[in-house]
């Protein structure tokens, strides 16, 4: 692994031989060379280094492009009208523009992952110094800890530092495909998805880069075939205590959070709940937080006004997270420089100031970038404004509901806003009548954008009204799920690999992403049993993850209570979040 650069000044050097004097000496870089394998020929890729074989791939697997918009409006010169062969004013044409913007999608997808890394790497370094050391399963077996960043940019790291390295050609390359995007600059639709194909390998190694240094360095589950079980569901939450809500990716401000209430003998008097990827890396710091649910489950949560605080910092956060908080009196906490949420920084501010503040509704939220003081005005924050709040909840009570559904007209604007179609129209109208059953049965294919509610134009609260008809099922949501357990073992890819050569075991299947599924979470619960009990390997992170965990059999066991989580035939592996994705890549 190459080391940084030694600047070496000598003043003055007086011995017998001789007399030195403004003695500058600089080396740029130090190799280390005591690793055995010998590097490929194309470690840290350019955009153009893979064209060659990109353009072999879609020549033979060749795009089909279905816009999803007739008009580029990118530029001062649009918008401009592409259908029916028509060219835009730079040029482009209707496949050349779809493909541009899968670029940009992608470079935001590798942009955010990458600057995930960097504020993380940097933020551990601070903490635990560049020479922390990276082990992702080392006692486990695991040898070969980062696969990824070894096999696109040809260096091992065995530090903190070592990782910034990678970082540094990572967001160089991300630089350089965002400028291919630039109005005047690539004119090939196929050029476009190689540059894709880029994104799409730099997005790889950010995220792997961001969950070895927190495997590392934080001391979550290291390859560990059977870590532990912890509760996922809104009705886990012990509602007496102060609550404590953590949205996001980057656990930095969550494992603070945590360490303050270890520190002051609170652990057992504040609940530390979470929703998406930060959910999933607290679980695995600490497993007696609570993950709540996906992504899609963030306004059914606030509404209920069951979190007494909430912690945001980045990535997958609702823009109106600060609006539907201030409606139930919970405090926001910002924590990111990437989603500020237009609060005012009171980072330099002292801790009881902050938290004066907030409980007492000076200022409805606050901007705090050093972790630890998020870690403290979180739990002190919760602790004095519960007891005010008396857990206030914007969810309408039955009677409510069924006055508010009187106004429905049944102009089905919402269910055409409706990404999944629902048949929201008929709900509400009988729901009007006092019949929720119907708007019940909405409640697990929802997938909370509240489009339906900003589309009504009799302004009813629809989402709210669906979490209110399925009050039952709520409670119920009581559930257990494996922790990411992150790395796949050697021993364990090593095992498996003559079987699936010969075909004693059928594949591997990864279920990842996020919660839009067009009828919800139990169909990817279903598709994982599916494939386990026909013995493959299945594979799991992020939402998806924790829509597997939320459907029991008749004997109220999840699927991951039921199989083992080991890389085997018939196993069901949660690897953790999503910068977790990339141990599936590197297995």
């Amino acid at each position: 692994m190459s080391k940084r650069g030694v600047n070496l000044k000598v003043q003055e050097l007086k011995t017998e031989l001789a007399e030195i004097k403004g003695l500058e000496i600089s080396i740029g870089k130090i190799v280390d060379e005591s690793w055995a394998e010998l590097e490929g020929p194309t470690p840290y890729p350019t955009l153009t280094t893979f064209r060659d074989w990109d353009m072999k791939l879609l020549e033979k697997y060749k795009p089909l492009y279905l816009p999803f918009c007739d008009a580029c409006c990118l530029c001062t010169m649009g918008k401009c009208d592409l259908t029916r062969g028509k060219r835009g004013a730079c040029g482009l044409d209707m496949s050349a523009q779809q493909s541009r913007i899968v670029l940009l999608a992608c470079c935001i997808g590798a942009a955010t992952h990458t600057g995930h890394a960097r504020h993380l790497v940097e933020h551990l370094i601070e903490k635990y110094g560049p020479e922390s050391p990276i082990d992702v399963g080392m006692s486990a077996g695991v040898e070969v800890e980062a696969p990824v960043t070894r096999l696109v940019c040809g260096v091992r790291p065995k530090t903190l530092r070592d990782l910034e390295e990678v970082l540094d050609y990572l967001e160089t390359q991300i630089t350089h495909l965002l400028a291919a995007t630039h109005t005047g600059q690539e004119g090939s639709e196929l050029d476009f998805e190689s540059k894709a194909f880029h994104a799409g390998m730099i997005d790889q190694v950010g995220m792997e880069i961001a969950d070895i240094a927190q495997i590392s360095a934080y001391g979550l589950p290291k390859a560990d075939p059977n870590p532990p079980l912890v509760e996922i569901g809104l009705g886990t939450v012990d509602r007496s205590k102060p609550v404590i809500l953590v949205i996001g990716h980057n656990v930095p401000s969550a494992v603070e959070i945590v360490d303050y209430l270890e520190r002051n003998g609170l652990h057992d008097e504040v609940e530390v709940t979470g929703i998406c990827c930060t959910a999933h890396d607290v679980t695995r710091y600490d497993p007696k937080a609570k993950i709540i649910g996906p992504i899609s489950w963030q306004l059914r949560y606030i509404r209920s006004g069951v979190p007494d605080v909430i912690v945001v910092d980045e990535q997958c956060i609702r823009a109106d997270v600060l609006i539907e908080a201030e409606k139930v009196k919970t405090p926001v906490i910002a924590s990111s420089e990437k989603n500020c949420l237009g609060l005012k920084n009171r980072t330099s501010d002292s801790a009881g100031q902050i938290v004066r503040d907030l409980v007492e509704g000076r200022a409805q939220g606050a901007l705090i970038f050093d972790p630890r003081k998020v870690g403290e005005v979180a739990v002190r924050t919760a602790i004095e404004v519960t007891p005010k709040r008396n857990k206030l909840k914007t969810i309408p009570d039955i009677d409510q509901v069924i006055r508010e559904a009187k106004r429905c007209t049944e102009c089905n604007v919402c269910r055409r806003a409706c990404p999944n179609n629902l048949p929201i129209p008929d709900a509400v109208n009988t729901a009007a009548g006092g019949d929720l059953n119907k708007l019940a049965e909405l409640y697990d294919a929802c997938i909370g954008c509240d489009r339906c509610e900003s589309a009504c134009p009799n302004q009813i609260r629809i989402h709210s009204f669906i979490v209110k008809a399925a009050e039952k099922k709520i409670k119920e949501e009581k559930c257990r799920i494996r922790v990411g357990r992150g790395a796949i073992q050697d021993i364990e890819i090593r095992n498996v690999g003559a079987p699936i050569v010969l075909g004693e075991i059928p594949g591997v299947i990864a279920l990842v992403g996020c919660a839009n599924y067009p009828n919800g979470g139990a169909e990817v619960a279903e598709i994982a049993d599916e494939f386990i009990r026909r013995r493959y390997i299945v594979v799991s992170s992020g939402c998806s993850a924790m829509s597997i965990a939320m459907q029991k059999n008749e004997k109220g066991k999840s699927l991951y209570e039921l199989y083992p989580g080991a890389f085997e035939a018939g196993g069901l592996v949660n690897v953790g979040s999503c910068v977790s994705n990339s141990h599936i890549a590197g297995a």
